[in-house]
């Protein structure tokens, strides 16, 4: 195919069709990097919270290393860093920036990676800039494919603007996805928000907007955030832990109030991951549950604030509506031994009397 590309809608056709169509943007990247006579072609993104990709084209992405993105490291580590830094720096960086940048490095561990993968040579350009997040597209050459020439990086920028206009598409195509998503939430009494692969909240439930409104949760900077900052922590782990690699569902976030009491328990779920995916499609749910005790699985209370088998199970009795005599008489222990675990219990979550371990336990099984 390498062969039939060169006009301008030829590079249109392979590019746009690979922003509605993501699996084909290996293709493009190898049809970028044939028609430049390199050995590969790379994109690149990064943004906040370790939201990153690296995409090279005839490398099995299971080898390749995260410190072959040109997003990764610092000047001082990643030539390809140092020269898109240096000041002045033309729109497409080349080699020549990046025999200054060598000379500022201060260990030779991505020097030792170019020379396993035989990629010292090349030039990139930034396809996409925001406040917080970068996408840049790449050549990556061999020792036999050489320097790059003046007429190959001019051929790679006239690419590059057909690789910029894809970008846009594919990213308006993916945050379109959260208002799709959100629509199917419309009917639901449940207040969600999903959020990117940065963390950002991209579209949200009525329910989860009436929460907002009412105080309990609030939009910092487009992140989820809460006044307490402990429970803020909480929060950002929990988001963390459901955009990391691999994802996982993070530990339920309790929020109380000034006397105590449970108000929200909040959830964070991964979505299904995509390949080919740039970092602006819908990642994760986070939901907030409100509303009466219910039963649910002791399991949470024990990974959440590691109580015991038995503290999990008394919990759950003692939420269920069962009196303590109840409770020592099923688990066949005394009362003072009950007594006992309850204090490592109240200890455990925070609460300071039953009414508030009744209604965090509700809230964490709903």
């Amino acid at each position: 195919m390498a062969s039939a590309v060169g006009t301008d809608a030829q590079w249109a056709d392979i590019f746009l069709g690979a922003a509605l169509e993501p699996h084909r943007w290996e293709e493009a990247l190898s049809a970028m990097a044939r028609a430049t006579g390199s050995h590969h072609g790379q994109m690149v993104g990064f943004g906040p919270a370790g939201a990153a990709f690296n995409w090279i084209s005839d490398v099995d992405p299971a080898i390749i290393p995260a410190s072959l993105s040109i997003d990764h490291g610092s000047p001082g580590l990643n030539y390809r860093v140092g020269a898109d830094l240096l000041p002045d720096r033309p729109d497409i960086v080349h080699e020549a920036h990046y025999d200054i940048a060598r000379q500022g490095l201060h260990a030779a561990d991505y020097l030792d990676l170019c020379a396993d993968f035989d990629i010292f040579d090349g030039c990139q350009t930034r396809l996409h800039q925001g406040r917080d997040a970068m996408i840049g597209l790449a050549l990556l050459r061999s020792a036999k494919d050489g320097r790059t020439t003046q007429e190959q990086r001019d051929l790679f920028g006239e690419i590059a603007d057909h690789a910029r206009t894809a970008v846009r598409l594919q990213q308006a195509v993916e945050r379109q996805g959260f208002a799709l998503l959100a629509g199917t939430f419309e009917a639901m009494d449940r207040a969600c928000w999903l959020i990117d692969a940065a963390g950002r909240v991209g579209g949200m439930t009525p329910a989860a907007d009436a929460l907002l409104c009412a105080g309990a949760l609030r939009l910092a900077e487009g992140y989820l955030s809460c006044d307490r900052g402990e429970d803020s922590r909480a929060l950002n782990q929990s988001v963390r832990a459901v955009l990391g690699v691999p994802a996982r569902a993070g530990d339920p976030v309790i929020l109380t109030d000034r006397e105590g009491n449970v108000q929200l328990s909040i959830e964070c779920y991964p979505l299904p991951a995509r390949p080919w995916a740039l970092p602006f499609a819908p990642r994760a749910i986070i939901v907030a549950r409100t509303g009466a005790p219910a039963n649910r699985q002791a399991e949470i209370l024990i990974r959440m604030f590691r109580l015991t088998p038995a503290e999990a199970d008394i919990a759950v009795r003692i939420a269920s509506g069962q009196s303590r005599q109840q409770v020592a008489a099923a688990r066949m222990v005394s009362a003072e031994t009950l007594k006992v675990q309850l204090r490592s219990i109240y200890d455990k979550t925070g609460c300071g009397r039953e009414a508030q371990l009744v209604r965090l336990v509700g809230l964490l099984t709903q």
